[in-house]
């Protein structure tokens, strides 16, 4: 088949949403579909590896630049000024699915001339609900989701039922052993950071925005349960909730116990996980699915993380990978971070049956099939 992504910020920054569509574009071109991805002007171009996928970009008017009446419509304005761009190559195309990521994008199937071929497909990963997107979806053929919780959200709104596809993790390049050596060894990334040997490093990498949670993992920090233990936490990233943290951390006297952490690349990341004995992801807010817990986990890391949207679905309710802790509870965090400082021998077991749970069930090639399963029976 021909297949089109189409999303403005694949090109231009950088996400859950957008790791999915460069990962599954490799995907399927190894399935030997053709495969474009169509994006906004920006200069983001992950390495396909001699892979012949087309990337065709666009000028657009930036959200920012757009009058403020709200971040809706601010996103929808950007995304039809790059459909008007767009629209030619797309309908020259002539694909047989054009793959849409947001609810925001719902239009494209009205500015395709009549009698086209080119059938649309919703691959979901949150909500990004807004009023008349349910009279724009009409025209979507098929509807996939990340999680049975994101299908959940979909049929809850749109009265349709996905398709469970589920992300997937490049389990070649998030693993704990290195392959493709970047940067720095475990040992001189701890050395850098200032650790000792006997310290206990959690990591997090991801957007520093309010729902991630990350004030209730710096409030754990300072916890009793935490104070006496050799716990370390790496924060990697950046956003709105940055200074606050900071600010955080010293009015917890935690100064010598957090790591603040620019962003990395996504060719990076593994190494930085790899340095670390735990993951901790203490979203308050419905993550959809959580590439970054299954990032972390493939890497072979124990998780804590928080017990909501479709995160269960990625550790697994039965404790075999880590734990789940009710979101926003510091104690309960904390409590559960303990446990895994204390007992090395568990940290060990927990990250063995990580790394097999994400290898077994949560890879881009079976999300490929998944998606491909979708698309046939929607024909």
């Amino acid at each position: 088949m021909k297949i089109a992504f189409i999303d403005v910020t694949v090109t231009v920054s950088y996400g859950g949403i957008q790791t999915a569509v460069w990962e599954l574009a490799r995907a399927l071109y190894d399935e030997g579909h053709q495969v474009d991805v169509i994006g906004g002007e920006g200069d983001i171009r992950p390495e396909l590896h001699g892979r012949s996928i087309g990337v065709k970009v666009f000028p657009f008017t930036a959200r920012e630049k757009v009058f403020d009446l709200g971040s809706r419509f601010r996103r929808i304005v950007e995304r039809w000024t790059f459909a008007q761009q767009a629209r030619k190559t797309v309908i020259d195309g002539q694909y047989d699915w054009v793959i849409l990521t947001k609810p925001f994008d719902f239009f494209w199937p009205r500015l395709m001339p009549s009698g086209h071929s080119t059938r649309f497909a919703f691959m979901s990963g949150g909500t990004d609900f807004f009023r008349g997107d349910r009279y724009l979806a009409k025209r979507i053929d098929a509807w996939v989701a990340c999680s049975h919780f994101n299908a959940w959200q979909i049929q809850h709104h749109y009265k349709r039922f996905p398709d469970v596809m589920f992300n997937g993790v490049d389990v070649s390049r998030f693993a704990p052993q290195k392959r493709d050596f970047v940067g720095d060894d475990r040992a001189a990334l701890r050395r850098g950071w200032g650790l000792a040997d006997t310290d206990i490093l959690f990591a997090f990498a991801g957007r520093l925005v309010g729902w991630k949670g990350l004030s209730v993992a710096v409030e754990a920090m300072a916890s009793p349960v935490l104070a006496a233990l050799p716990a370390k936490l790496l924060i990697v990233g950046a956003g709105s909730d940055l200074s606050r943290l900071r600010e955080s951390a010293e009015r917890w006297n935690l100064g010598d116990r957090i790591i603040f952490h620019e962003p990395v690349s996504h060719q990076r990341l593994p190494d930085l996980y790899r340095a670390a004995d735990a993951g901790v992801f203490p979203s308050i807010g419905d993550e959809a699915f959580g590439i970054t817990v299954a990032e972390a986990m493939a890497c072979g890391l124990p998780v804590v993380a928080s017990h909501i949207g479709g995160i269960p679905e990625v550790v697994g309710n039965e404790g075999s990978c880590g734990f789940l802790v009710s979101p926003g509870k510091p104690s309960a965090l904390a409590t559960a971070m303990a446990r895994l400082v204390q007992d090395s021998v568990l940290r060990k077991k927990l990250g063995l049956s990580a790394r097999e749970r994400i290898v077994a069930q949560f890879t881009w090639q079976d999300a490929a099939k998944r998606l491909l399963a979708a698309l046939s029976e929607s024909r």
